[in-house]
């Protein structure tokens, strides 16, 4: 049911709003579509490495910020010098997570929620509230080339999930990643260097958080502090949604595809029919609850009376 449940979901989904309205799935609502998914596809893919691992990081969105906002920033100073700036200062954050939960054993909920309020403070120091906007063509150039009749975004995102698909299922790396995940004493006794690699993930996590910032700046041209506000929920509610589970040593990003195709066409559905914020953020939280009890490694789960 965990391989096939996502694709009847996605399938249903598509089908219940296609017959609400029949434009749905024609061209323009496609480009839509596309545009909605991409960078989120990017940032879901680095947080399903963590969940994988059974850990959690809250500050995925806070980092796709702050890239965005180093972005627009400093392109007139840097040039697109700036893109690999804004992915290594994330990446560092990354680093800082894994330092906290792998060396000084702080939970990574905990250490993830910590480290994202102080770039949330860094974001709006350096935005000062303001909205600021990209004119720079080359770097817009990044999401909004139509190549194909489709934007370039969309063959990032391609690109990232099939890269991540590849180090998850076919590297070493990977199979450590569902080792850690499924059960770290034991992957500790089996010769795994245990922190080093929780360490790699968050980094990982960051790299792709920063990536999905920067190209969300190269679509939209233009972001202030209010960017990714309320975004946490789906992006969870959409790695679990494809199968990977809480618990960790399940599922992985080939999943994760389809999971953030039924929650951003779901947020778009629920836009088509006039659905506000809140009803969404519902609906939303009800899917992360029903497909994190459905997902769930039950087996690693110790009753304590």
């Amino acid at each position: 049911m965990n391989n096939i449940g996502p694709i009847i979901a996605a399938i249903a989904i598509i089908g219940v709003f296609q017959l609400i309205n029949p434009t749905f799935l024609r061209y323009q609502g496609i480009i839509t579509l596309v545009y909605a998914m991409s960078y989120f596809l990017i940032a879901a893919c680095g947080l399903t490495f963590v969940i994988m691992m059974g850990s959690f990081d809250f500050s995925v969105l806070s980092l796709l910020k702050l890239s965005a906002l180093i972005c627009v920033l400093y392109i007139d100073k840097f040039g697109l010098l700036v893109i690999p700036l804004a992915l290594s200062i994330c990446v560092g954050f990354g680093f800082i997570n894994g330092l906290l939960f792998a060396k000084l054993k702080v939970p990574s909920f905990m250490a993830t929620l910590g480290v994202s309020v102080v770039v949330e403070g860094i974001s709006l120091y350096l935005s000062k509230g303001f909205l600021h906007i990209m004119n720079d063509r080359t770097f817009r150039a990044l999401s909004v080339t139509f190549i194909a009749g489709i934007p370039s975004i969309f063959y990032w995102a391609i690109g990232v999930w099939l890269l991540c698909t590849f180090i998850a299922i076919w590297t070493p790396f990977g199979r450590r990643i569902y080792a850690v995940g499924g059960n770290p004493i034991g992957a500790m006794l089996s010769g795994i260097n245990v922190e080093s690699n929780r360490i790699y993930v968050f980094m990982l996590s960051g790299f792709f958080a920063g990536l999905a910032g920067i190209l969300y700046m190269a679509q939209f041209g233009g972001g202030s502090i209010e960017m990714g506000a309320d975004m946490t929920i789906p992006l969870f509610a959409s790695v679990v949604a494809g199968g990977t589970a809480l618990t960790g040593g399940v599922g992985g990003p080939h999943r994760t595809l389809l999971g953030v195709i039924i929650i951003t066409w779901i947020q778009a559905g629920l836009l088509m029919i006039g659905a506000g914020r809140s009803i969404q953020m519902v609906i939303f939280g009800l899917i992360a609850i029903v497909m994190g009890v459905s997902t769930i490694d039950r087996r690693r789960i110790k009753i304590i009376k």
